[in-house]
């Protein structure tokens, strides 16, 4: 009886280059990647701050993080907690990396004053935008990243859109209140978002959502509030960061002057989700978390770092830094301050990197030991994508 013969073996590396280019050449164009030789085409290149060191590590796990660009950002809360105040702080971040900001305010509630005290350079690299319309968003959106893009491809733009809750589609505007006019504006945003996204990751824009919190009618379990705008939001956004409300910030003479804010991270594609932090905003000033920073690395440093035991330390008036050679036993910085004091360490060129270090390993050591999961938000995360599979 013949033997049959053995089956030729086929290199796999060399079957899989194939069939990526024979897909590709299907296609038109290229649709299809080897992830191991390639540069995957949903690689974040560049991540533009917020602002807040703690709240730049919670959205992408890494030291000198932030917001991922070709992504889409949700940033929702109740009214006054800060979420404009966040987004003209990454519309900072992004003019300082020599990108342009298209300010969509369909709130009408901006002023030069106040961005001109955060930082904001409206003469150059700002673009606002005053519109009411929802489609209008979608329609400025799609034209400005295709003709900043067309210009130069390598600079970074953010548009940000404040606020979804104070946009109303074509219709509304128009004044048809009719039976169809029910669900309208999570139909329009539903249909804009399809096509908007792939847009977005192709041209690595970043795009930021500014949302407002809602009270669902009769609901007895479960989280209580939604966003408006309907479900392709919560569904579209790599990362949905939910701001929470805490005390406010008083001066000697009992004014407010700002306040304390707490951010979790209810869904991130990017970076593990659920992660909280927590800093303040000075009204007109900006962010500040330099206290709380304090308090995190006391309670989980000091640590180790490059051969540096890096330490913050002090329960009294006084604090102290300090940074000693484990090898020799040396003091090389010992820094004496006031609490209030701890944003020119951070700031500091001779200081600032030891205190990175630090957070760095603080806020690893804080999540892999406690990670802080909300089972409410991520039974909520759960049942948004399941509406969406089933539309």
């Amino acid at each position: 009886m013949a033997k049959k013969p053995k089956p030729k073996k086929v290199a796999s590396n060399d079957f899989t280059s194939d069939l990526i280019k024979a897909l590709n050449k299907e296609q038109g164009s290229r649709v299809a990647y080897n992830l191991s030789t390639d540069e995957s085409p949903t690689s974040v290149d560049r991540w533009i701050s917020t602002g807040a060191k703690m709240l730049d590590y919670i959205c992408s796990n890494r030291r000198n993080g932030g917001l991922p660009e070709g992504r889409i950002i949700e940033i929702f809360g109740p009214p006054s907690i800060g979420k404009s105040h966040i987004a003209i702080q990454i519309a900072r971040t992004t003019q300082q990396m020599g990108g342009i900001v298209v300010y969509i305010d369909t709130e009408n509630a901006t002023s030069i004053e106040n961005l001109e005290m955060l930082g904001i350079n409206i003469k150059n690299r700002f673009v606002y935008v005053d519109t009411h319309c929802t489609e209008e968003v979608f329609t400025i959106a799609e034209s400005t990243i295709l003709k900043a893009k067309g210009m130069n491809k390598d600079v970074p733009v953010t548009i940000v859109w404040d606020s979804v809750a104070a946009s109303s589609p074509k219709a509304e505007l128009l004044g048809d209140y009719d039976q169809n006019s029910i669900g309208l504006q999570a139909r329009v945003i539903s249909k804009a978002m399809r096509k908007i996204t792939g847009i977005i990751g192709q041209t690595n824009t970043l795009f930021v959502i500014l949302n407002q919190i809602r009270t669902k009618i009769g609901v007895l379990y479960g989280d209580p509030t939604t966003t408006p705008g309907g479900k392709a939001i919560p569904f579209h956004a790599s990362t949905r960061i939910k701001l929470g409300a805490g005390q406010q910030i008083k001066n000697k003479n009992d004014e407010v002057i700002g306040i304390h804010v707490s951010a979790k991270t209810v869904k991130n594609k990017v970076a593990p989700p659920f992660r909280t932090c927590n800093f303040e905003i000075h009204f007109g000033v900006g962010i500040k978390e330099h206290e709380q920073m304090f308090d995190v690395l006391r309670k989980h440093g000091p640590d180790t770092v490059k051969g540096n035991e890096i330490e913050v330390s002090g329960t009294g008036a006084w604090k102290e830094f300090s940074v000693t050679n484990i090898k020799t036993g040396e003091v090389f910085i010992q820094k004496k301050f006031y609490k209030p004091e701890f944003d020119k360490i951070i700031a500091s060129p001779q200081y600032g990197p030891y205190v990175d270090d630090l957070l760095e390993k603080a806020m690893v050591r804080i999540f892999e030991s406690s990670p802080d999961i909300d089972p409410e938000s991520y039974i909520e995360v759960q049942a948004v994508q399941a509406l969406l599979e089933d539309e």
